[in-house]
């Protein structure tokens, strides 16, 4: 029988494990993150591990050889608990494989763009996209009470007029 093995690998080498585990014929797997970065200015978009040193593997448990599996380049070992190893439900190792990352750069928007703020008190309040504001913020020109006044406000919180 078929059975998700959460495996333990050696420091930012969960690609390489999991090449190298595939080159022997076995299914490997770790969902990825997308996270949004400034990096001088630039909204740039990186890729990293979920869990960070942990992968997936499915294994037949009959006909596996383990040590095989433990021997593999990247990684460190199986997790265990006692004298077994630790099995992943297949629900929950379908479920990660559907995540896809939110962070889409088409949908956020250019500066001077006309937006909303869908959010606490300022719901529905018109402003206008300035610029990035570190990893997941941006800075929007509000008009409050005649005035402009620029905010920094968190992207979720940011809706595109039109």
């Amino acid at each position: 029988m078929d059975s998700w093995y959460l495996l333990f690998c050696k420091p930012h080498q969960e690609a390489r494990a999991q090449v190298n585990l595939q080159n022997q014929g076995m299914e490997a797997f770790f969902p990825l993150l997308k996270t949004e970065k400034l990096v001088k200015g630039r909204r740039t978009f990186k890729e990293s591990a979920l869990f960070p040193n942990y992968l997936f593997v499915r294994l037949n448990s009959q006909q596996c050889n383990f040590s095989a599996v433990k021997n593999t380049r990247g990684i460190s070992g199986f997790v265990s608990y006692g004298s077994s190893y630790q099995i992943v439900p297949d629900l929950l190792i379908s479920e990660l494989q559907k995540f896809q990352p939110n962070i889409d750069s088409q949908n956020l928007p250019s500066s001077g763009d006309l937006v909303y703020l869908n959010n606490g008190s300022f719901k529905g309040v018109q402003a206008i996209y300035q610029e990035p504001d570190g990893d997941m913020r941006s800075i929007l020109l509000v008009n409050l009470l005649n005035q402009k006044i620029k905010m920094s406000v968190d992207n979720r919180d940011i809706k595109k007029a039109g």
